[in-house]
Parts: structure tokens; C-alpha cells; sequence
């Protein structure tokens, strides 16, 4: 375990050096901020103007965090062979990405914290304020957590290029699979195609039943048991990512 606090601890302390991580914080940070102008601008709850744009910030810079720092820090390590110093010592490979996981992991958590003490602040000078925001920033957290994990996958055996395209796919796939439930209805009963699609919906991951953010911008009460079943379910995915990934980096060849 100390080894692979050892990498996580590595993995942390480059990706707060990358230039690149603070351009996305501060991108987000203005974002938010430009929220409560365009709040003025527009007609409607400006509270919920604020909230939703928060939220959003806070995703996309997640998202983006797993694919130029996340992706960027493995491939790194490859290209200039530091990853042989490390696997020289006694360190197995499923150490070594899970550790990286943990380190990317530590960041994300780092950056929705800070975005999110920004956004509650917000909410809370206009008077918008409310416990539920929390729960949606929480439910983004775990999404991330899914998401870097899925960068981590793809990373252990594909090129940057296509590790970030992949996870890009994995986040809007996982956004949209709502459709597939629509479209399954529309196929005929017992066709292959509407078998098909079924059988897609089962593998794919599901990401929207842990988006909560549209039902705490419109204060709709979020019940326990939907937060516990999809942080569960989130959870899980990545941790079956990891295991995958942790076999295809046992069989790459790092000569």
C-alpha cells in the first residue's frame, strides 16, 4: 500500500505543476463568474442561471483535467522511459496504475473542492443557497472519478490521441444513453435490432441517473437511495476499468 501512496503522491505533486491544470481552473473560476452576468442579461431565476452554469463548469473542467492532464502525465512517462525507473524497483504494475489512478483521482477532488466552495459562495451572496447543491457537486465527483479511471483504461494500452477520444466517447455515451431506451421502444418487438440495442444499454455505462444537476437547479428533492444506488454503480464501473486496465498494462511492452 505505502508504494502505491508513494506514486499517488508523485502523480499529485507533477499534475499541480502541469501549467496546464490552472489555465482549466481558472477557465472554470470565470466561467462561474461570468454566470452572474449573463444572469442579469436573461430573463428568468438568476439563481438558477448561476447554479446551472456552476455545475456545468465544474464538469467540464473534470472532464478536461482527465484528458490533457490525466492522459498527458501517462503517456510522459512512457515516452521518456521513467516508467522503467519505477517498475525497476519493487514495484508491480497494477501498483504502479493504481497509484497513478489515485494521484489523478487526489487532483480531480482538489478542483471540484475549490470549484465548488466557489459556487456555494456564490449561491450563498445571492441569498440561493441550499444543502442540495452539495449533493449534485458530490454526484459530479463520483461521475469524475468514473471518468478518470476510464482515461487510465484507455491509456494502459492506447496512444494519447486516442485515449482521450475514447474517454471523451465513454462521457457522452454515458450521457446519452437514455436514448437507447427510446429507440429500443420504437423497434419492433422481438426484431435483432431492438435486441441489439437492449444488449447495448446493459454494457454501456449509464451516467445520467447520477446526474442530478437539472433537479437541484430546479430545487426537485433528490431522494438517498437514487445517490447511494448511482455513486454504487459509478464506483463500480471504475473499479472494474481498473482491473482491466491493471491486466492490459501487465501484457504492454514497455521496451
Amino acid at each position: 500500500m505505502s508504494r502505491i501512496l508513494a506514486i499517488a503522491h508523485s502523480t499529485l505533486a507533477e499534475a499541480i505543476r502541469h501549467r496546464v491544470l490552472y489555465l482549466l481552473l481558472v477557465f472554470a473560476a470565470a466561467l462561474m463568474l461570468f454566470s452572474r452576468v449573463l444572469s442579469m442579461m436573461t430573463v428568468g431565476d438568476d439563481a438558477k442561471i448561476v447554479k446551472d452554469l456552476g455545475l456545468s463548469a465544474i464538469s467540464v473542467l473534470g472532464l478536461l483535467v482527465a484528458l490533457f492532464v490525466g492522459v498527458g502525465i501517462l503517456f510522459r512517462e512512457m515516452e521518456r522511459r521513467t516508467v522503467q525507473v519505477t517498475l525497476s524497483a519493487p514495484v508491480a504494475r497494477w501498483e504502479y496504475i493504481f497509484g497513478k489512478y489515485l494521484g489523478l483521482a487526489a487532483t480531480i477532488t482538489i478542483n471540484t473542492a475549490v470549484l465548488g466552495l466557489l459556487l456555494a459562495g456564490m449561491t450563498l451572496w445571492r441569498g440561493a443557497y441550499t444543502h442540495c447543491l452539495w449533493a449534485a457537486i458530490f454526484m459530479l465527483w463520483i461521475e469524475l472519478l468514473f471518468i478518470t479511471a476510464a482515461a487510465v483504461f484507455f491509456s494502459s494500452f492506447s496512444t494519447p490521441i486516442f485515449s482521450a477520444l475514447f474517454t471523451s466517447a465513454v462521457y457522452v455515451v454515458g450521457h446519452l444513453c437514455w436514448a437507447l431506451t427510446l429507440l429500443e421502444q420504437k423497434l419492433p418487438a422481438g426484431s435483432v435490432a431492438r435486441e441489439v440495442v437492449h444488449g447495448l444499454y446493459l454494457v454501456l455505462p449509464d451516467l445520467e441517473y447520477g446526474d442530478i444537476r437539472a433537479l437541484v437547479v430546479h430545487g426537485v428533492p433528490v431522494g438517498l437511495e437514487r445517490i447511494v444506488w448511482a455513486t454504487v454503480y459509478e464506483l463500480a464501473w471504475a473499479g472494474m476499468l481498473l482491473l482491466i486496465a491493471a491486466l492490459a498494462f501487465r501484457r504492454r511492452d514497455l521496451v
